[in-house]
């Protein structure tokens, strides 16, 4: 996303450049005197807009995106096996951005959901969950936090719950804030000293703060064609409403329309062994990003025990030009808990050293007490 803001006061241009979890300001000015600098802060910032457009996304992404359902499609809102379920991730990115600020990039997600109906409606059951996300990045604190719900509906075209379309609704409230006086900018800039952010930055947004709700909508699909396979589709259109997204009111900056979609395929290679593999596309205001992989689960010794569900997880992931992600994890019955870590790949590869930032999940999902979900899938879906 590129916000662009002018004082024709300061006669200096902002120019604030975000990419997923990563924010950075860059102020230069139109006096001749400081032609020097300002090719170079220019050039800084184009090296940035090189870097594969998969970068460019303007909203939060996880590289475990199939562990976020609820961020994912609403649609995926009760649609597991069980009747409750919750599930925390936390991601931290750039670790070499800037000086002493390991967690200056960093990410945290949590929601819960439940299902409900499945005795009482034929082939068919509801969803319902809450969802809460906080991101934070940059020396200026550009903090984006949102809470909201999400309700979906779940329909079976068959008895045994072979084929079953999801469709889902969510409302989320949210908040915006930045700290202009940490920012550093070019009048700023002190001759053999560097920067000095005691001096006026000559900058005077109109708020500081931006709230509004934001909406959005998703359909799911998922077959089970076998008693080995099964397989999940997601679509969700997101940002209904084109929320305000500006700090200065003489700029006119909408979110766009973000079209989200992913593919999922769960197979029982054998008695002891499953794969898992997964496929998301995401779209918005001409920017987009793809992520791919697969993981392989290994049952322990006790494999051949039906009632055994404990599972070793290992495996990659891949963000398009961008960054590669080795996956570790461990499952036991219904509870997962999966680290990866993001090795970049991309031209920033060199400045930072391949490091990309941690990532890691837990799900947890449960049944009510003295209660089966007999209308749910056979194999568990997180």
């Amino acid at each position: 996303m590129n916000n662009k803001g002018e004082n024709t006061n300061s006669n200096i241009v902002c120019i604030e450049n975000i990419v997923p979890s990563w924010h950075m300001c860059i102020c230069f000015s139109r006096n001749k005197e400081n032609r020097p600098l300002q090719i170079v802060l220019v050039f800084l910032l184009c090296t940035l807009l090189q870097l594969p457009e998969t970068l460019h996304s303007q909203d939060i992404h996880f590289t475990q995106f199939f562990t976020n359902p609820l961020i994912l499609s609403p649609a995926s809102t009760g649609n597991f096996q069980g009747n409750i379920r919750g599930g925390v991730n936390y991601k931290y990115q750039w670790p070499w951005a800037t000086d002493q600020q390991v967690f200056n990039y960093h990410t945290q997600n949590a929601y819960a959901d439940i299902s409900f109906l499945q005795d009482r409606v034929k082939r068919g059951w509801m969803g319902l969950g809450l969802n809460f996300l906080n991101d934070e990045a940059g020396d200026g604190r550009l903090r984006y936090m949102r809470f909201g719900g999400s309700v979906a509906w779940h329909q079976s075209f068959e008895r045994e719950n072979r084929y079953i379309l999801s469709l889902g609704f969510q409302a989320n409230y949210f908040s915006k804030t930045a700290d202009f006086e940490k920012y550093y900018y070019n009048n700023q800039w002190v001759e053999d000293e560097g920067f000095n952010r005691s001096l006026n930055n000559f900058e005077n947004p109109n708020q500081t703060r931006i709230t509004g709700f934001d909406m959005g909508f998703g359909v799911n699909f998922d077959a089970k064609p076998t008693n080995n396979a099964r397989l999940s589709s997601t679509f969700a259109m997101l940002h209904l409403n084109k929320p305000n997204d500006q700090f200065y009111n003489r700029s006119n900056n909408q979110l766009g329309y973000r079209f989200t979609g992913s593919l999922s395929g769960d197979f029982d290679i054998s008695r002891s062994t499953v794969l898992k593999t997964d496929v998301y596309y995401t779209y918005q205001k001409k920017a987009w990003e793809t992520v791919f992989g697969a993981m392989v689960g290994i049952k322990s010794g006790e494999a051949y025990r039906k009632e055994n569900n404990s599972i070793f997880w290992i495996g990659s992931y891949f963000r398009m030009i961008d960054a590669w992600s080795p996956i570790v994890g461990y499952s036991y019955k219904q509870c997962r808990l999966l680290i990866n870590y993001d090795v970049i790949i991309s031209k920033l590869s060199r400045t930072g050293k391949l490091n990309g930032g941690l990532e890691i999940s837990l799900v947890l999902v449960a049944g009510w007490k003295h209660k089966q979900n007999e209308q749910k899938w056979a194999c568990p879906k997180f």
